[in-house]
């Protein structure tokens, strides 16, 4: 006899899996990705969530602070960078990371 825990692991799987088989090969390959991202990324511990909320403290107290002439101008020239064509694309067709050297 299976656990309440098991049998929701069995719904899960079997529902990833009738997702995977309607999705383009790129995309279930993007998911078996990710998926294998998941598996070498534990969850996080409460010792994490405590540093990861003062990270973000942090992070919004610096983005408060920030002027916002310079913020604005900053967004311009990225902007105008991408409409003229001087950014090179993150990704590539299948979705996968481009590292540029």
């Amino acid at each position: 006899m299976t656990t309440k825990v098991q049998q929701a692991q069995a719904d899960l799987v079997k529902a990833i899996s009738d997702i995977a088989t309607a999705m383009p090969l790129a995309r279930t390959v993007q998911l078996y990705q990710f998926a294998l991202f998941l598996k070498t990324h534990p969850l996080p511990t409460e010792e994490t969530f405590e540093e990861v909320a003062a990270d973000e403290a942090l992070w919004d107290a610096q983005f408060a602070a920030t002027d916002d002439d310079n913020l604005t101008a900053l967004i311009a020239a990225v902007e105008t960078e991408i409409g003229e064509g001087e950014t090179l694309p993150m990704f590539d067709e299948h979705g996968d990371f481009i590292e540029h050297t």
